[in-house]
């Protein structure tokens, strides 16, 4: 199955990626080699737990999540 995947805020880019069917968000975002803990997916305006399964077509923003003191 093919996603479009839109990196934000910083990195401001858009990948395609090819992943096995019922692949999951934290497997896309495994293959785009970052770590699932850094990061907020959002699908229609709605976020995605890491589990949450892909469809052909799927399109994801990929949020960096910012913590400090």
């Amino acid at each position: 199955m093919r996603i479009t995947v839109h990196l934000l805020p910083t990195r401001k880019e858009t990948v395609v990626l090819d992943l096995p069917d019922g692949a999951t968000v934290e497997g896309a975002i495994r293959a785009l080699g970052l770590m699932p803990d850094g990061w907020l997916a959002i699908r229609c305006g709605d976020p995605l737990p890491l589990d949450e399964e892909l469809l052909d077509g799927n399109e994801l923003k990929l949020v960096s999540v910012v913590s400090g003191g």
